[in-house]
């Protein structure tokens, strides 16, 4: 049966363009454009992420429409023009879009891209909006949404503010598919992996501090060592050679792309807190050390943080009271007293379990697909 005969809906998924917005989407079209069209809203940043999709670009069930946003919190005369701008010019291009293709339903994922056509399509258009959060605590996009979404899906039992709670449906975060068929390979070359990477945007504080952790250890746990790290581009070649001259065994780039692939042998990640990155955690099992952005918006990277603490399904840093010695003592623990590892291991898997009978055993990726296409 050709496309175009399978095809009778056209949903709309819109996100920011973060990662951790970015990614859940991508989760969820891959659910649903098998038998509807899917047409994806985001602004330049997002669309780069779509570029390394390269089996979704050109397809005829896929189509990219890209919005030109800014947050309209930033100061400054020249940033209220902007912003004046962009929305007019957004208005009249996504006025253009839903009257011509008249979408089924569409769900935001967040951020400040996703404003503007959940209320265009849900105001001018009657087209139903789900939203998604990431996060412990609502991000500001969605809180302005909310009102007006028809559900919301959330990843843990209760999030911030406790408003609208009769909207909210407990789904988790979608897992991309990439994510979802790892198969983590035990006791890969007989040493500590450990994968660092600090979000989207990267960070002076993980290019830098941690490794000044990691290359103070002691010298018989450095040879345990197998370093994965992401760090910023203009540290990349002081990085190395740091872990080169104090014989710590690495691979150091700015990003990484098939990040799956390091996944499968890591035994530990040292990362920041965003909801996304978190939810991929839970879903593979792998102990983590968790530093949570400082800056973030509301402060929802140290709220996410909590549950794993209260949890123990790993350990929790304040970058502010960071000190070399915190990290060492872990990771030396961990080398010589590997049933910490264990420990945190059966805890990501008793809290996996807990989830799955709340949700009745169905996967964030499922839930949300049923409310979208129904």
């Amino acid at each position: 049966m050709s496309i175009k005969s399978k095809q009778h809906n056209i949903i709309t998924l819109i996100a920011g363009g973060t990662g951790g917005h970015i990614y859940p989407a991508l989760a969820i079209l891959y659910e649903i454009k098998k038998t509807n069209k899917v047409i994806f809203i985001t602004d330049e940043r997002g669309y780069n992420y779509i570029l390394n999709e390269k089996n979704l670009i050109n397809q005829k069930n896929f189509e990219v429409i890209i919005i030109d946003v800014i947050s309209p919190f930033k100061k400054g005369l020249i940033n209220k023009f902007k912003f004046l701008y962009f929305f007019i010019s957004s208005f009249i291009k996504l006025t253009h879009f839903y009257f011509k293709h008249k979408p089924k339903t569409q769900i935001g994922f967040g951020g400040y891209t996703t404003i503007l056509p959940c209320l265009i399509g849900k105001m001018l258009f009657k087209v139903e909006y789900f939203i998604h959060e990431q996060n412990a605590i609502m991000g500001r996009a969605n809180k302005i949404l909310e009102p007006f979404a028809s559900k919301t899906f959330i990843p843990f039992d209760k999030i911030i503010p406790l408003k609208h709670i009769n909207k909210r449906i407990y789904s988790g975060t979608p897992i991309r598919k990439e994510i979802k068929s790892i198969k983590i390979k035990k006791n890969y070359n007989n040493k500590l992996n450990i994968l660092i990477f600090g979000g989207s945007l990267g960070s002076e504080f993980f290019s830098i501090s941690l490794v000044n952790s990691l290359i103070n250890l002691n010298p018989k746990v450095k040879k345990q060592l197998n370093v994965f790290h992401q760090v910023i581009n203009s540290k990349i070649k002081k990085v190395k050679q740091l872990y080169r001259i104090n014989n710590v065994m690495s691979e150091v780039k700015s990003f990484f792309p098939n990040i799956e692939k390091y996944y499968k042998k890591t035994d530990l990640i040292i990362c920041r807190a965003g909801g996304s990155t978190i939810a991929e955690i839970l879903f593979l099992k792998i102990p983590c050390i968790i530093i949570p952005l400082k800056n973030s918006m509301d402060n929802h990277q140290a709220i996410n943080s909590q549950f794993i603490n209260d949890n123990k399904l790993g350990w929790v840093i304040n970058e502010d009271n960071f000190e070399n010695k915190t990290l060492i003592k872990i990771i030396e623990d961990i080398v010589t007293k590997n049933l910490h590892l264990e420990k945190i291991k059966l805890n990501l898997e008793k809290y996996n379990n807990k989830n799955d009978r709340k949700k009745k055993y169905k996967s964030p990726n499922e839930i949300l697909s049923k409310y979208i296409i129904k």
